[in-house]
């Protein structure tokens, strides 16, 4: 019997088609399914917009499976899977903050940035922010981003954060305080200076201090993104930060903000 309800909760598509696409699926509202489509099945207009592939899809096999593969070959032209499989699939460690949420209770609104999404949920009073992995492969983009968030906890500078995000059991992602506010101009430049050297008296170097990375808040400047920021004593590295902030600040690129031009879609 053919599920009741299919929903493609995120995808990545080769605009060229020469390489495999992969979506998350949510599968009757509680069984998540990770599909990758071999090159060549479908046209990317039909890869690009969940509406229209989904009319085209093989039937979904039936059973415990969490991981397919839909090909073709010359001698069964019709697009089938190839493969299903379940697999236990990557989980962010280690962990320090001791409240987690599962994905299925979180409502996830607009994407402000690639993998982050405004979010609302019953256990919360105000919106939040949702970061996550949506494939397996992203998974260690966030395992050092969680920990950034354990350095400077309880030191006002970043976004409260809130707790981690489960899909079956594993963490994909986390939670943390959404903060309204504008992006620093040059007038700022005092003020943000003032909560990089916060951070750097953590003997933490953040490491990707553009403009977007910066909230002008009603509670002062707040620091955000911490994917790329490491532990340590290296003066030269916070001194090349705080020397090149002034230009960061006058940069009028989208660097660091929403690319207009990925290809995650």
């Amino acid at each position: 019997m053919q599920p009741t309800t299919i929903e493609i909760l995120n995808q990545e598509v080769d605009p060229d088609g020469d390489t495999p696409s992969y979506y998350r699926m949510l599968v009757n509202k509680k069984d998540f399914k990770y599909i990758t489509i071999d090159p060549g099945i479908y046209e990317v207009d039909d890869l690009c917009f969940p509406a229209s592939l989904l009319e085209k899809l093989p039937p979904l096999p039936s059973g415990n499976w969490n991981c397919g593969r839909i090909s073709q070959s010359v001698e069964n032209p019709t697009p089938f899977f190839a493969e299903i499989a379940r697999k236990a699939l990557p989980s962010i460690s280690p962990l320090w903050h001791p409240k987690s949420y599962d994905y299925l209770s979180l409502k996830i609104g607009k994407r402000l940035r690639s993998n982050v999404y405004l979010a609302s949920s019953l256990q919360f009073e105000k919106p939040i922010i949702a970061k996550f992995a949506r494939f397996d492969w992203e998974i260690r983009y966030y395992v050092s981003e969680t920990g950034a968030y354990s350095w400077i906890d309880g030191h006002n500078i970043g976004p409260e954060f809130l707790g981690y995000i489960t899909e079956d059991g594993r963490v994909i992602g986390f939670l943390i305080e959404y903060i309204e506010g504008r992006h620093p101009t040059v007038s700022d430049l005092p003020a943000c200076r003032a909560i990089v050297r916060r951070l750097h008296e953590l003997n933490i170097v953040h490491r990707d201090l553009n403009k977007h990375n910066f909230l002008i808040s009603k509670r002062g400047v707040v620091l955000i993104d911490f994917e790329t920021a490491v532990q340590s004593k290296n003066c030269d590295g916070m001194k090349k930060e705080l020397e090149g902030l002034e230009r960061q600040l006058l940069d009028e690129s989208v660097n660091g903000g929403i690319h207009r031009d990925e290809k995650i879609i």
